[in-house]
């Protein structure tokens, strides 16, 4: 072989070529083609398992989430505590409806027990209390034993489900029982189902605790949801899961499968998540890649037998001219370097002269990588320090490659750009710790990615922090002017029942004093009536002593000044009661509208006390005119008959007179009574009332010192002034900005899946929620505005631009082009952001006007 020409050589080292070409080629393509499927297998396995883990971990954080919120109700603390099963229903009646309002989780299944493992409280059936669990709930009595939480999935009368046990502490922290949230697994299904692949939770059926449902039994497992594809389900009864568990995985006309194994909090395997990929969906890229690798091997064949022949005939003309040329070209570029390894020379020929050539060049290119090589330790050691967060150090050695001298100047750039944000980014937490939310935070130009959007969350952050300070600060400005007016009033009120309470004892004195006088005219009213009655039966006697009239007229006489001393005390009487009459239509005219019924009164003794005094006079001029005629009567003997009927008439009217007076008197006594309970009770209301506006008092000054340290903690913040415009709907804060949030986490879930021939389709402007926001409110006023059509816009620039860059990495476009485009995207998300603020003024200032 050394002393063949190079054609020769040539020629029969390309046919060997040639030949083990097209071996080694249909071997690599075929052994390719093996490892394409082997890698697209285990492709589907990881990613339905990742998928599966991913979605049943969801499910278990929410349940341990919910399960740790119930357990920290003072509602079911202060019940088990109590042993109170009727506060626990309630109380679980109250989250149950305050979920099923606000959460996705519209039928809870929630389990109390108390700590020695018994049954307090299913929310499912209440009436079923007070079994021990201790058997057959190990994750009931690991949570009572240690006062941990256990999230896992466990054996049930229903199958495997989602069981997040926490204990449960009283007020006074003592372990008083423990709470379990259960949830199935429907969603889980349902989301696989939406995918187009399917799912199943299988228990294995050993360890059933209840009969099962040969409808829900899958060879030696049992369905453990509701939700079932009924085709993925018939195709699953197809399958031998020895052969899915050896290999890990199995494929059927239908779908691929795979599956997890479902363990306990103890890691015992209980089952298995059974999940499959429509097999049409897993074999399509497998099918076009052989389609290929035939291809290929078809243009690799055709393209050597070409090679072959144009290189046979080209040979002399192509190849050993441009040698002679290369191995002019290699002396006139290489360098006087120190000579280092160098390639054998075999051959005496053209081949061998370029062997030295290049071995000469070879010694100045391994000098240069030397160089290089120090430079590279140097970049090493430096961006470890990077790695471990130290900026303070670039790369200071010079390389001897171009190329290398260019990725140094970018590791430098790099290293100082990112410490600049990372400065700017920090200083910036620093003020936002000292409470200033006002702060100015600068955008950099040119900055895209996950740098910008920890900018863009910072000000989301600050915002949100800004305006929730200026809602607390307007609140408190309006609590502080209702706490004085409480207090104002609750001063008045009390002064007012002090001044009402002093009134009404006097007033009630008053009527004290007014219903003792009237007892005692009533009592001397009654005995006027026994005197009178005695006049009457002296009269009778004197009729039928007639003979004996002078005696008699003496004896009458008597009687007679006995009356007149009687009338005297009824005069006396009547003047006394106008009297008091009189003080009482005072005292009720100084009660104002409250006296008004015991002014009427008053007035009706007054009328009673004139008819007395009327009664008096008369029959005082009675008896005068009786004394008379008794005296005349001893001349006048003839006349005392009717003298004494006379007299008799007039007896009768006294004690007619008499009667009215003390009936009178005894409903001047009743109504004063009356009055005298009212006044009472109107007296023990006042005092309540005195009462009750000294604790308002105490209310309000609490309130105003409460407002003082609301003031107080406000006055040690700064807020922007600009979020009190946009205040007015406080859901709207947290609403739009979590959208912000949101559009943040879209483009950056998009940009870090990014990658050369990775081609998927993001959201579009409608799918995402600020979208559905937008589609939402597409009526109200600030709706029909210039901004709102500008929103309308750059929100789905924003799509179009994510779409685009995702594109561009798939196509492996340079990065001026992507870096075109993401900064774009950012530019377009902060024009939304402050298009969203701007709204938010409009419709503050609308409703502002409104009112």
């Amino acid at each position: 072989m050394k002393s063949l020409t190079i054609s020769k050589k040539f020629t029969f080292l390309s046919l060997t070529v040639t030949f083990v070409s097209l071996l080694i080629g249909y071997l690599l393509l075929n052994n390719y083609k093996q490892n394409l499927i082997e890698q697209e297998y285990a492709s589907i396995v990881h990613e339905l398992q990742d998928m599966t883990h991913d979605r049943m971990n969801a499910k278990l954080d929410v349940g341990i989430s919910n399960a740790i919120s119930i357990a920290n109700d003072h509602y079911i603390k202060e019940a088990l505590a109590t042993n109170n099963r009727e506060l626990a229903i309630a109380a679980l009646s109250n989250l149950s409806a305050n979920m099923k309002a606000n959460t996705p989780f519209k039928n809870i299944k929630v389990h109390i027990h108390t700590k020695n493992n018994h049954s307090f409280l299913r929310s499912w059936v209440p009436e079923k209390f007070g079994d021990d669990l201790s058997s057959f709930r190990k994750s009931v009595v690991k949570v009572n034993a240690s006062q941990g939480v256990v999230n896992t999935l466990e054996v049930g009368k229903a199958g495997l489900s989602i069981r997040s046990v926490v204990p449960v502490f009283s007020e006074n922290n003592e372990h008083v029982g423990s709470l379990e949230f259960m949830q199935g697994i429907n969603s889980v299904a349902k989301l696989f189902d939406q995918n187009q692949e399917g799912f199943l939770l299988l228990m294995d059926a050993s360890l059933a605790v209840a009969k099962i449902d040969e409808a829900n039994k899958l060879k030696e497992y049992v369905i453990s949801q509701k939700f079932v594809n009924k085709a993925f389900l018939n195709d699953a009864k197809t399958i031998d899961f020895k052969e899915l568990k050896a290999n890990k995985i199995l494929n059927t006309q239908a779908y691929t499968y795979t599956y997890v194994d479902i363990k306990d909090f103890e890691g015992n395997v209980i089952g298995m998540a059974l999940v499959g990929e429509p097999y049409d969906v897993v074999h399509n890229a497998i099918n076009t890649a052989t389609k290929l690798i035939v291809i290929s091997l078809m243009i690799l064949a055709g393209a050597l037998i070409v090679t072959l022949v144009a290189s046979l005939f080209v040979m002399k003309k192509f190849i050993i001219g441009p040698i002679n040329d290369l191995k002019e070209a290699i002396d006139s570029v290489k360098e006087s370097r120190t000579k280092s390894s160098y390639i054998e020379v075999q051959n005496n020929d053209e081949i061998g002269d370029v062997v030295k050539s290049f071995n000469e060049y070879l010694g100045s290119i391994k000098a240069g990588m030397e160089k290089d090589k120090t430079v590279i330790d140097e970049a090493r050691v430096v961006i470890e320090k990077v790695n471990s967060g130290l900026f303070n150090d670039q790369i200071k050695q010079e390389a001897n490659s171009k190329e290398v001298a260019m990725l140094i100047g970018v590791i430098n750039d790099m290293i100082v750009k990112t410490k600049n944000n990372l400065l700017t980014l920090s200083q910036t937490l620093v003020e936002l710790s000292h409470a200033k939310y006002d702060l100015n935070i600068p955008r950099i130009e040119g900055m895209t990615g996950l740098i910008a959007s920890l900018f863009n969350g910072i000000r989301v952050t600050q915002a949100t922090m800004s305006e929730v300070m200026a809602l607390i600060d307007s609140s408190n400005t309006k609590l502080e002017s209702s706490s004085k007016e409480l207090s104002d009033a609750s001063k008045r009120l009390s002064e007012s029942s002090n001044l009402q309470a002093v009134s009404l004892e006097e007033t009630a004195a008053a009527i004290e004093e007014i219903a003792s006088t009237i007892k005692q005219s009533s009592d001397n009213a009654q005995k006027m009536t026994n005197h009178a009655q005695s006049v009457t039966k002296a009269n009778e006697v004197g009729r039928n002593l007639a003979n004996q009239t002078v005696t008699a007229m003496d004896e009458l006489s008597d009687e007679v000044n006995s009356i007149l001393e009687a009338i005297t005390v009824i005069d006396q009487i009547a003047f006394q009661t106008n009297i008091l009459s009189l003080n009482a239509a005072v005292e009720a005219a100084t009660a104002g509208e409250a006296g008004k019924g015991f002014a009427v009164v008053a007035q009706e003794v007054r009328n009673l006390a004139s008819r007395s005094a009327e009664a008096a006079k008369e029959i005082k001029e009675i008896v005068e005119s009786a004394t008379i005629k008794a005296n005349s009567s001893k001349e006048v003997t003839d006349k005392m008959l009717q003298g004494y009927n006379a007299l008799d008439d007039n007896i009768n009217q006294t004690i007619g007179l008499i009667e009215e007076v003390a009936n009178a008197a005894k409903e001047q006594q009743t109504a004063i009574s009356q009055i005298n309970d009212t006044v009472n009770s109107l007296d023990k209301a006042t005092q309540e009332n005195a009462s009750l506006a000294a604790t308002i008092s105490t209310m309000a000054e609490n309130t105003q010192n409460l407002v003082e340290q609301l003031r107080e903690a406000v006055s040690n913040t700064t807020f922007s002034e600009a979020s009190k415009k946009r205040i007015c709907e406080p859901d709207m804060i947290f609403r739009l900005n979590k959208l912000k949030s949101d559009h943040i986490v879209f483009k950056d879930n998009n940009f870090c899946n990014c990658g050369v021939g990775k081609n998927f389709t993001v959201k579009n402007h409608h799918e995402c929620d600020l979208g559905k926001w937008i589609d939402e409110n597409k009526e109200r006023p600030f709706a029909q505005t210039q901004e709102w059509k500008e929103l309308l816009i750059v929100h789905e620039d924003v799509h179009s631009k994510v779409q685009k860059t995702v594109d561009l990495y798939a196509q492996g476009a340079s990065n001026e082009e992507i870096f075109t485009y993401t900064k774009d995207v950012e530019d377009s998300a902060f024009k939304v952001f402050n298009l969203l603020d701007r709204l938010r003024e409009m419709n503050c200032s609308t409703q502002e006007v409104e009112k």
